[in-house]
């Protein structure tokens, strides 16, 4: 992305995501003066190919994250944790609740079919695809967490959900697919092995 706008100067960005039922696209670990590395807002309508500012969440830096209906799911992966933020007012979010993920190093968002569970990811040594309950924003709920191979200290990346099933990508354990649809009991039902090597924590 370069020029988005006559105020606005962005270079790179680490990720995207966009909030299709508002119709806004939200710009994560940006190197532009505004954010600071969290999340720049611009509104698509009624030209998407000319969008504009709207709005900014520059506190910490964040690394991904999943909106949906101005609800921000925001990863924020140095400092550890997911927020859950309100972005109903663009120029002045508000932050719901803030909930440290099982091994502190919160890489990635991704908001369940029926909008009721966010999962996460760590991309670090031993980490965990976790489920949250999320219908009361303000106070998320652990509802189960789970690694692919228990022990092999590998390194979770991405999940994004089908349907009612985690597809989610590990460094050295491949894709790895989890039955989702009661996300207090995650269940792996497949994987497909991408690395030719042993199981770790490494990328």
């Amino acid at each position: 992305i370069r020029t988005v706008s006559d105020t606005v100067n962005l270079e790179r960005i680490h990720a995207l995501h966009i909030d299709t039922l508002r119709g806004y696209l939200y710009a994560f670990g940006g190197n532009n003066a505004q954010s600071r590395g969290g999340a720049l807002v611009l509104n698509l309508q009624p030209n998407p190919m000319t969008p504009t500012y709207a709005g900014v969440f520059s506190t910490t830096y964040i690394h991904d994250g999943y909106v949906d209906n101005d609800t921000l799911f925001a990863a924020h992966i140095n400092s550890g944790f997911m927020q859950v933020i309100d972005f109903r007012d663009k120029r002045n979010p508000r932050i719901l609740s803030r909930t440290t993920t099982p091994t502190a190093f919160t890489h990635n968002t991704w908001l369940s079919v029926n909008k009721k569970t966010v999962f996460t990811t760590d991309e670090n040594g031993g980490s965990y695809l976790t489920a949250y309950d999320v219908t009361d924003p303000t106070a998320p709920r652990l509802l189960d967490k789970i690694q692919s191979v228990a022990g092999a200290n590998a390194i979770i990346h991405n999940t994004h959900i089908l349907n009612d099933y985690a597809v989610t990508s590990w460094y050295t354990e491949g894709i790895v697919i989890h039955d989702v649809h009661r996300p207090s009991n995650i269940i792996q039902v497949g994987q497909f092995d991408t690395y030719n090597g042993a199981s770790g924590a490494t990328f």
